[in-house]
């Protein structure tokens, strides 16, 4: 099974958004981003959608949900500050459960995945830490994670 880890689009500088941090939305490039993503993953299996509760990593989300006519879940371990081995447990979960789950998250959450991920014994093509916009294909055999790929960011014009 497969676990499409992806980080949240473009939502520019945190700076200049003038309200809450967890509001804060995709930018014009990163909604042409969350398209793409959209676009390679649609016939990827994918049968659940979970989210970072903040705005831009739903918005990443939502072009893939509207293709395959599935909603978006909330799932607070993917929240900023949340818990990479916690995440990486409930993903693990539900691919054994022979889910396809693709799951978007922030910068500090999916370097935690990733290196439970290692720790556990997967092997990993690519960087531990993604750009925005980029993901991960984790290989899950039995209730571990084989091998990690990443996948820069989609390009967009």
């Amino acid at each position: 099974m497969l676990v499409h880890l992806i980080r949240h689009a473009h939502a520019g500088s945190r700076k200049a958004w003038p309200g809450e941090d967890d509001q804060r939305p995709l930018s014009n490039r990163g909604l042409a981003q969350s398209e793409a993503l959209a676009t390679a993953l649609a016939g990827a299996g994918v049968d659940r959608l979970w989210s970072s509760p903040f705005v831009r990593c739903v918005q990443t989300l939502e072009p893939l949900g509207r293709r395959l006519g599935i909603s978006v879940y909330p799932f607070t371990e993917l929240a900023e500050g949340g818990s990479g081995p916690k995440a990486l447990q409930a993903l693990l979960e539900a691919a054994i459960a022979g889910r396809t789950v693709a799951a978007s998250s922030h910068g500090d959450v999916i370097p935690a995945i990733i290196d439970a991920a290692v720790q556990a014994g997967a092997t990993l093509d690519g960087p531990s830490s993604p750009r925005k916009g980029a993901r991960y294909e984790l290989t899950v055999e039995g209730m571990n994670v084989q091998h990690i790929h990443h996948i820069g960011p989609p390009a967009t014009n």
